[in-house]
């Protein structure tokens, strides 16, 4: 099958460290596995795409941060389409798999073109997050444009909260698909994690670990608070941060008194250099805070699903997604408080069963975020005849092979 995944947002470069690039990277890489010819079209890109994956960059140029610049990113969109027509024509999709963006609202068009089927991801409300986090100039106009988008449209969703908002939009068909990750490459590789421990000096340490971009939502000063109260009757505990954001200067400053010389910040690395450092965790943290937006917390947080992969003890604040995520294979916390994720902590670092509870995570991973099974799920979206029939894809099934949509020839 020929698939044309569409990427209008000039903030997910493709090859990029952040999240949302490496989830459009091994989505498109476990297409081209499963069998699948991919075109990636992508406003922006910072590194090659991965192998098989064919990519074109229709880059706008550079963009104004900020709201009173949205009619600017208005017009990219516009732009973006009317140019990704052109490609789609010639590569003749069955499927276009457009990943929804804020102001970008033309994607219809793209798949009536040439008769393909056409699926939306949503991985956020893109209008409420963007107006929580830059503000938004034309809120109303945004809102149209998000509606176009998703009126009448198969839609995959990365939680539930997700889907009902996409069904109040005018999206016809919603399936919940949660992120996947790639399990193969977060397999436990103690040689390696070893080795990440013993170049940042952690030898015989307590490492409790955070990984992903610093943002005010993931609450690493509520684990750097915890971390605090903990020191005192644990001499061997330190705080490993990978990532790097906004937050880190504060994170930073927060990181002295008790803290000082415990707290370690790698900043961004390369994606490949992830795992060893999420290995070498005795704890992965995610103490998300309450999601600013009126659709409160609609998170599939990647961090979660791969350290699940790494076989990594999980300490994570608790929503709904989060908890459905884990499934028991984890321990939840109240978000923000403080004395809840030091207990929890503690509890996972003297628990002689954390490794096993971690192990079974893993084979959680595998079954049901593993990217085969993400692959299997999303077609399945796609080929569902008419909204409430049967999944017709086995639930946490691994096998990578090209399926099909109804009456199209692989």
């Amino acid at each position: 099958m020929k698939i044309a995944y569409v990427l209008p947002d000039p903030g997910i470069p493709v090859g990029g460290t952040k999240g949302a690039s490496v989830h459009v990277a091994e989505l498109t890489a476990a297409y081209v596995r499963a069998g699948h010819e991919v075109l990636l079209v992508a406003m922006r890109a910072a590194a090659p795409a991965p192998d098989g994956v064919q990519l074109e960059v229709l880059d706008p140029g550079p963009l104004p941060h900020g709201p009173q610049h949205d009619t600017l990113r208005v017009a990219a969109a516009e732009r973006f389409f009317e140019c990704a027509l052109d490609l789609l024509a010639a590569f003749r999709p069955d499927l276009v798999h457009e990943r929804l963006s804020a102001f970008a609202g033309g994607g219809a068009a793209l798949a009536a073109a040439p008769g393909a089927r056409r699926l939306v991801e949503v991985n956020a409300p893109v209008i409420d997050e963007r107006a929580g986090r830059i503000g938004v100039a034309d809120r109303e106009a945004g809102e149209r444009l998000e509606r176009a988008a998703l009126s009448g449209a198969r839609a995959v969703t990365v939680s539930a909260p997700l889907a009902a908002w996409a069904r109040e939009r005018g999206a016809a068909h919603v399936r919940v698909v949660p992120n996947g990750v790639d399990v193969a490459r977060f397999a436990p590789d103690p040689a390696a994690s070893t080795a990440a421990r013993a170049s940042l000096g952690l030898a015989g340490a307590e490492v409790v670990g955070f990984f992903g971009s610093l943002k005010p939502w993931h609450g690493v000063d509520v684990l750097l608070d915890a971390a605090a109260t903990l020191v005192g009757r644990r001499s061997r505990l330190h705080v490993l941060i990978v990532g790097d954001g906004p937050e880190r200067a504060a994170l930073e400053a927060q990181a002295t008194g008790v803290l000082a010389g415990r707290v370690h910040f790698l900043g961004a690395v390369p994606a490949a250099a992830v795992p060893a450092y999420v290995g070498a965790f005795d704890v992965a943290a995610a103490p998300y805070r309450e999601a600013a937006t009126e659709l409160g917390f609609y998170f599939s947080p990647l961090k979660v699903v791969e350290a699940m992969a790494a076989a990594r003890p999980v300490v994570a604040s608790r929503f709904a997604p989060i908890e459905d995520l884990l499934a028991g294979h984890g321990h939840l916390v109240p978000p923000g408080d403080v004395p809840a994720l030091a207990t929890a902590i503690e509890a996972v670092l003297d628990d002689p069963q954390a490794p096993a509870l971690a192990e079974a995570a893993r084979e959680r991973a595998i079954r049901s975020y593993g990217w085969g099974a993400v692959v299997r799920r999303t077609l399945g979206a796609a080929l569902e005849p008419e909204p409430g029939a049967a999944d017709p894809f086995e639930p946490g099934s691994e096998a990578l092979t090209a399926q099909p949509l109804a009456g199209v020839a692989a």
